[in-house]
């Protein structure tokens, strides 16, 4: 009778456990999981979280539907996450740009990735170019830099969003060429890729999959970011590789939910995702939109958020930003 006691007094931790495993489950009587994006359908952001989520959904055994909610740079997206019961219903795709770069920028924010939420995974990650149009009379990095600083006409640069990382990804190039570079903010990358493409701005620094297409055509892509060139893009050298090794660090795609979600939910979700984007389709499908599959845990995920904000952070204050 002792031992039996025993026995069961040994088991019960393994029991709770496996019963708070249970309980943690992402429901699946309660309807779909609703996977959020912070920019318009049609969008890279839109197209890889249906990619993501027509995968999900037959791994959960629940439907899985995108919600866009577009604005603010992903920030409308965020702050409605962040109000959502952590039960494994609500997911939000992040990117390095909500989780840091708005932080780091925008006084009015409502959120910050450490406090409100948990990550989950990190999914993807992608390249930024640099690059000019084909009347451009620098053809390497090194000529357009000259060129800028000889005649300002040249050393003007669009970047997707003001604020974004981009815009710093120039700022911190001027800086250490000592080339006084001018950021010209857009709303989104096709508009900039448009004035590219057209000749009406000295050069540009954004996603590679706006400008891969144009690339020895009608735009000259001079450098990339990373620490390996782009699969896309195997003659065109990293920033690392022409002396400047600030820039090693891919811009990256990744799930959160609230900070109330368990572990377990946490675990559950991760899991699931990690399946996902092993999946010869999966990966295929994001190398078709110049983003490269590119999983990592929650644990991991969340040390290169806060390496970012540690980089990225005096930089923003030393170039004197505000968006307010």
């Amino acid at each position: 009778m002792q031992n039996r006691r025993f026995l069961s007094l040994a088991l019960l931790p393994m029991a709770l456990a496996l019963a708070g495993l249970a309980q943690a489950q992402v429901p699946k009587d309660r309807g779909a999981v609703k996977l959020v994006v912070g920019f318009p359908a049609g969008g890279s952001a839109d197209v890889l979280a249906r990619i993501m989520a027509d995968k999900l959904k037959e791994e959960l055994g629940v439907p899985v539907v995108v919600d866009n909610r577009a604005g603010a740079g992903g920030q409308i997206a965020a702050d409605y996450v962040k109000g959502q019961p952590g039960d494994g219903l609500t997911i939000l795709l992040g990117t390095s740009h909500m989780m840091v770069m708005a932080p780091l920028t925008v006084k009015s924010i409502r959120y910050q990735a450490a406090r409100d939420f948990k990550p989950v995974a990190r999914i993807a990650s992608f390249y930024e170019s640099i690059a000019v149009p084909a009347s451009s009379p620098g053809n390497t990095l090194a000529q357009w830099l000259e060129a800028a600083r000889k005649d300002q006409k040249h050393a003007s640069y669009g970047v997707p969003a003001p604020g974004s990382l981009p815009q710093f990804i120039g700022y911190q190039l001027g800086t250490v060429s000592k080339t006084a570079l001018l950021a010209v903010p857009y709303k989104g990358s096709a508009p900039l890729a448009q004035d590219l493409v057209g000749g009406q701005l000295a050069a540009g620094v954004l996603p590679i999959a706006d400008m891969v297409q144009y690339h020895g055509t009608r735009v000259k892509i001079l450098a990339v970011n990373g620490t390996r060139r782009a699969d896309q893009l195997p003659n065109v050298p990293t920033l690392k590789e022409l002396g400047y090794p600030q820039f090693d660090d891919l811009e990256w795609t990744g799930f959160f939910v609230p900070a109330s979600t368990s572990r377990a939910t946490v675990q559950q979700l991760q899991a699931v995702t990690a399946k996902v984007v092993a999946l010869k389709e999966v990966r295929e499908a994001l190398q078709k939109m110049g983003t490269e599959a590119d999983f990592a845990s929650a644990e991991v995920l969340e040390k290169r958020i806060a390496d970012d904000v540690a980089m990225w952070g005096p930089v923003v204050k030393a170039s004197g930003f505000s968006s307010d």
